[in-house]
């Protein structure tokens, strides 16, 4: 394992972000909040955005130097991918005052899904640890559930990633777990990618954290979740995905609740506001409250995980 280059990417990411938050703001990457957040997310408007560009560039420049294996590259290049669409859509923001419309965004998403499935599977990596079965061959079937995998992460994180720190917060633990599996099954190039994208997100965390000086953006968001979502894959845990990323599914699936609870009542809500972290945060939790409790249980189902699937019995053979 490269841990030098685990190192030298925290460290120069966190070299580099100051110069990139002054880039940004000049050529007018600044967020444009939505007006059913809370009122003082208004405070907002105007900061950097989009910083996912250079967590996802230091992770691409790493594996171009450092891995430069088919699996680490697979994970950088959905990485670039997401974070291509994501700028699209958060200079589309800028200029319109509102994102991508949602159909054509998840359109691009289908085919960016589609795409890097077809990655997945030309790295061979279709055994999937079953929990209590152990790795199985899945087949068509598997695909279909990475291509599934890959669409509803990126959504969920892109939903998470609502208040300061708290999505790159969460896919720290994820990556960290991807890292650790690929360790285990020695693949050392594809830990090496995962953890340097750790270790950047990390470093970005440094000027996330409330109160931010700049977002990820959907530049980021997106990026950040198709590439868990491949890791995931390429590890073997796709069953085990939505431990691995518990918080971002349980995001994801509180605005599924609270839009189908509305159609069907006619109204009424189950949370005040979703996605939870919204709910949490109109009860009056401090930003900083909803980050470390969001935090400790995004970091205990990521270590569940890697137990779950080291005592079930990983494709590499490490039981």
């Amino acid at each position: 394992m490269n841990w030098l280059a685990v190192v030298a990417t925290f460290a120069g990411a966190l070299l580099v972000f100051p110069m990139a938050i002054r880039g940004l703001a000049r050529v007018g990457l600044r967020e444009v909040e939505r007006p059913d957040v809370p009122s003082s997310h208004l405070s907002k408007t105007g900061t950097p955005t989009a910083g996912g560009v250079v967590f996802v560039a230091a992770a691409l420049v790493v594996w171009a130097v450092v891995a430069r294996d088919p699996a680490g590259g697979l994970v950088a290049g959905a990485a670039v991918l997401g974070c291509a669409v994501g700028l699209v859509d958060d200079r589309t923001k800028v200029l319109r005052g509102e994102g991508i419309r949602f159909r054509p965004k998840l359109l691009v998403l289908v085919v960016c899904a589609g795409l890097l499935t077809v990655g997945v599977r030309a790295v061979n990596a279709t055994h999937q640890t079953v929990p209590m079965l152990g790795p199985r061959e899945l087949g068509v079937l598997g695909l279909v559930l990475v291509a599934f995998a890959i669409l509803a992460t990126a959504n969920a994180v892109n939903l998470t990633d609502g208040i300061d720190g708290l999505a790159a917060g969460c896919g720290i633990p994820g990556l960290c777990a991807c890292g650790a599996l690929a360790m285990l099954e020695h693949r050392v190039e594809l830990a090496t990618t995962c953890l340097c994208l750790a270790a950047a997100l990390a470093a970005f965390l440094a000027y996330n954290l409330p109160r931010a000086k700049v977002f990820m953006g959907d530049a980021g968001s997106l990026a950040l979740g198709l590439a868990l979502a491949v890791a995931a894959s390429e590890v073997g845990v796709l069953v085990l995905l939505p431990l691995l990323a518990l918080v971002f599914v349980a995001e994801a699936a509180s605005v599924v609740a609270q839009v189908g609870y509305f159609r069907l009542t006619h109204g009424r809500r189950i949370f005040r506001s979703s996605p939870i972290h919204h709910h949490f945060e109109l009860g009056g939790m401090s930003e900083w409250g909803i980050d470390l409790r969001f935090w400790a249980v995004a970091c205990v189902a990521a270590a569940l995980a890697v137990y779950w699937a080291v005592a079930a019995g990983l494709p590499g053979g490490v039981r």
